[in-house]
């Protein structure tokens, strides 16, 4: 079997939507795991209802992603099955030809662990919000991140991962909340190159009820792991060499600009919090080793 979509499932309002795309697929050599974490909803009821015996189901005994997002994405790895494993959603979509163009991909570059579409965010009604840019269709670990970091939307659905190279990393990667776990476990899996494919196969749903990216109470977490995200992706970017002045220019221009963006994106998060949740985001910023302390007063300075 080449694909395995693994779906953890909490909520039922787009489950219907999301697995009528999936089984819509033009390529069919695929399974869908739907992991039921332990819903209060009947999502069993809409799962059988399709009758399609590419679907299997399964319900966690205790809710996991409630306290553990990513414990949940790891957990329904290990039903996973096929050569190359995607992380679908509850409540996104994907077009009919999705599998079939990624399964063209990989033929052409069976040695990359991980492939990708564009992406399109939409909100609940469907309007777009925004759209992925263009990019090589293949692309080397230093050409990924840099782009990565120049405005390539985030998201994990479109993400195609080779199975047994994620399980041999350890999974996905595990950051509070899931913040930045999307970009960190893409850049981890593309050490040996990316491929990509340039039409947006994927809408992405960033509006559906509230989510880590609108709940100010997480922002003490968010802080956290925006923490430490920025350690981890220190060290994953140490090992970009920079051989001749293409990769020179991928590499001043990504580890060069990081603290800088870093610190941005704190000061962008932390910002808008209400006051009493500010002075913990500050607490947590104080204490960490991340940043020097000049660095660390300018971020609490500019976030005020």
């Amino acid at each position: 079997m080449r694909f395995s979509l693994i779906l953890p499932a909490w909520k039922g309002k787009y489950l219907r939507d999301a697995i009528k795309a999936i089984l819509a697929q033009t390529y069919t050599d695929f399974e869908l795991v739907v992991v039921d974490d332990c819903s209060p909803e009947d999502l069993k009821t809409i799962v059988t209802s399709f009758g399609d015996k590419r679907i299997s189901y399964y319900r966690n005994e205790k809710n996991i992603g409630g306290n553990d997002l990513v414990a949940q994405w790891n957990h329904c790895l290990q039903y996973a099955k096929g050569d190359y494993v995607i992380l679908a959603t509850d409540d996104d979509l994907y077009e009919p030809e999705f599998l079939e163009e990624i399964s063209k991909l990989i033929d052409k570059y069976p040695e990359v662990d991980l492939l990708r579409c564009r992406i399109m965010q939409i909100e609940d009604s469907g309007k777009i919000l925004g759209m992925d840019g263009y990019f090589k269709e293949h692309m080397s670990f230093a050409e990924f991140v840099y782009y990565k970091r120049q405005g390539m939307k985030s998201g994990i659905p479109q993400y195609v991962f080779k199975r047994v190279a994620l399980i041999d990393a350890g999974g996905f990667v595990n950051f509070p909340h899931a913040w930045a776990s999307d970009d960190a476990t893409a850049i981890l899996m593309a050490k040996n190159g990316v491929g990509f494919y340039n039409k947006c196969l994927v809408k992405f749903r960033i509006s559906s009820g509230i989510n880590i990216t609108s709940d100010q109470r997480l922002m003490p977490s968010k802080t956290k792991a925006m923490l430490m995200y920025y350690q981890w992706l220190k060290g994953q970017l140490s090992t970009i060499k920079a051989v001749d002045e293409y990769t020179d220019y991928l590499y001043r221009n990504t580890v060069g600009t990081l603290s800088v963006s870093a610190k941005q994106m704190i000061m962008n998060q932390v910002g808008p919090t209400p006051f009493l949740l500010k002075m913990r985001c500050f607490s947590i910023i104080i204490k960490g080793k991340e940043f020097t302390l000049r660095d660390k007063l300018s971020i609490i300075l500019r976030s005020l």
